[in-house]
């Protein structure tokens, strides 16, 4: 008769066992749907409607109460650089690079594009402060430094805001390399 109730007990132990495991797999299987659900909705929030408000949304024309009112226009150093540029070639420089191991040289054509004339007559007149700025840029470069395009790219844009901190009011939009090329001898 012990026997008989500890199969019993064992039994019911083993009946609450797996219910238990049910009852665990069945909340781990709601926790994993909703999980994917939570991601889901979050990934189509920012896909789709990421920074889409009322009130943010540009828009040309907005009617109300039957007066027309136009969008405001922009400042005028954004309209400024929204037009094409003045283009000014600077020529070409020739400098020693500063790897040490062996003797490089690069040769760099130069144009750059400024905003209106005011920059251009100010260029013109810092015009030897500038070819220095460019040539100490330049020759303050190792050959790994500016062998890749991204490396020309970072170089440009060193360029650009060199140019843009020497010229009293800045105006420089950008920096053209019209021939690039590094010799080793």
């Amino acid at each position: 008769m012990a026997e008989e109730q500890r199969e019993q007990q064992t039994e019911e132990t083993q009946e609450k066992g797996k219910k238990k495991k049910k009852i665990i797999l069945l909340v781990l299987l709601w926790l994993l749907i909703l999980l994917l659900l939570i991601v889901a909705g979050t990934t189509y929030y920012y896909l789709f409607h990421h920074g889409k408000t009322e009130n943010n949304t540009i828009k040309e024309v907005k009617v109300v109460k039957n007066k027309t009112i136009e969008k405001p226009k922009p400042p005028p150093e954004l309209k400024e650089l929204a037009q094409p540029g003045i283009f000014i070639n600077l020529g070409d420089f020739i400098v020693n690079l500063a790897d040490p191991d062996v003797q490089r040289f690069a040769k760099v054509s130069i144009t750059i594009e400024v905003v209106n004339e005011k920059v251009q007559n100010e260029v013109n007149q810092y015009m030897p402060a500038i070819k220095d700025a460019i040539v100490d840029l330049i020759s303050s470069k190792y050959y790994k430094d500016i062998k890749t395009p991204e490396g020309r790219e970072r170089l440009k844009i060193e360029i650009l805001k060199r140019l843009n901190a020497l010229l009293p009011d800045g105006g420089v939009k950008a920096v053209y390399f019209t021939s690039f090329v590094v010799q080793t001898m």
